[in-house]
């Protein structure tokens, strides 16, 4: 009986575990560096694991991870990899006592600013105009674009920079000198009409999905407006991870229509140059927004998004063009950087761009053990 017993206590404490491995293969030709890794909750089966308890590690030593709560629930557990191309790495999920990391994605609604929403990582910053803004007396600007806050620092800005209240000055980490205007600005988007924008209003709600430490999501909603002879409305999922320069956005467009042409770009101010490789199209110009765009340098963008047409000019925008059915979630990569931040010139951005659409067009492979 006591040998019964033994057996069953050790068959127990195996089916039981406390941790599980995470296989993640780099099957590309590129090495991956710092990439989010997502592993569906439901797919760890560790007994007594908790959004508050869950400890990733790797060859031993703990990483940070963040587990994406919906509605009071964990749904995805998310951590960062480096896995060399076509090599294998190991990360072990287990039940202990996780670290305070420290957040490198963050945004909040700022209603001290009429209801702009703000977010950032640890390389870029944005933000988006909420209703007060279109009321506001002496601004009253009705935009879909997106701003962007160029920095130079790997710590959060946007709380600092709001309650000094002079964002137009740079006081050693970064500026805003980025002008948007009733465009698309940094990278927002809107239905094509001809050779005309049909531009939404600001956004009129929204919701916080994630807020860090390695990710940040917000939904955004607008209301109908006119695309020619439909009416469309528009919902947008933003998120930023840590360590990159590209928000990943997901657009859907809705109406009474089969498809719809949609771009998502940037306004053109003094564009120094415009290139095009497979599956995105980046440019580049002096800061619009500034007393002086030569000490405040360049500006570089890009937008990832494979399948799609590009255009170098539009409306005043270069921009990636897609037909989009209704409802569909038509998803692609909006990227900023700032020379200030050490980007010196076209070519170093484009490595950068080139090296994020890789890791797109080929993510990692996640294998739960």
């Amino acid at each position: 009986m006591k040998k019964l017993l033994i057996v069953a206590a050790a068959f127990c404490m195996a089916a039981c575990s406390q941790k599980t491995t995470v296989e993640v293969a780099n099957n590309s030709t590129t090495d991956h560096t710092q990439s989010s890794v997502e592993v569906l909750w439901q797919d760890l089966d560790i007994e007594g694991l908790t959004a508050e308890n869950v400890v990733v590690k790797h060859n031993g030593v703990e990483i940070p991870s963040q587990p994406l709560i919906i509605n009071d629930q964990p749904v995805m557990l998310l951590f960062q990899a480096d896995v060399k191309a076509g090599e294998t790495e190991n990360y072990t999920v287990e039940i202990g006592t996780r670290a305070d990391y420290p957040t490198k994605a963050y945004g909040r609604h700022v209603p001290e600013r009429l209801d702009d929403y703000a977010w950032e990582n640890d390389k870029v910053a944005f933000r988006a105009y909420g209703p007060a803004l279109e009321v506001a007396p002496g601004e009253m600007l009705a935009t879909p674009g997106f701003d962007t806050w160029v920095k130079c620092v790997d710590t959060l800005v946007v709380d600092a920079r709001y309650k000094r209240g002079n964002y137009h000055h740079n006081y050693g980490d970064g500026m805003d000198c980025y002008k948007v205007g009733r465009t698309l600005g940094a990278g927002a988007s809107a239905p094509l009409v001809g050779e005309t924008l049909a531009l939404s209003r600001n956004y009129t709600s929204f919701e916080v999905i994630a807020n860090g430490p390695i990710r940040t999501v917000v939904k955004l909603t607008y209301a109908p407006f006119k695309a020619g002879d439909n009416e469309v409305s528009l919902t947008k999922i933003i998120s930023l991870d840590a360590g990159s320069h590209f928000n990943h956005i997901m657009n859907i467009y809705e109406g009474d229509f089969e498809t719809l042409p949609v771009v998502a770009g940037f306004i053109r101010h003094d564009v120094k140059g415009v290139i095009t490789g497979e599956n995105y199209i980046a440019m580049y110009e002096p800061a619009s927004d500034s007393h002086n765009p030569v000490e405040d340098g360049d500006i570089y963008f890009a937008i990832i998004q494979p399948g799609a047409e590009f255009i170098e000019q539009v409306a005043n925008h270069t921009v990636a063009l897609r037909n989009v059915a209704n409802k569909e979630a038509v998803e692609y990569l909006s990227g900023v950087a700032w020379s200030g931040a050490g980007i010196a010139d076209i070519d170093s951005w484009k490595a950068i761009v080139e090296a994020e659409a890789a890791e797109y067009t080929s993510p990692l492979t996640v294998t739960v053990k």
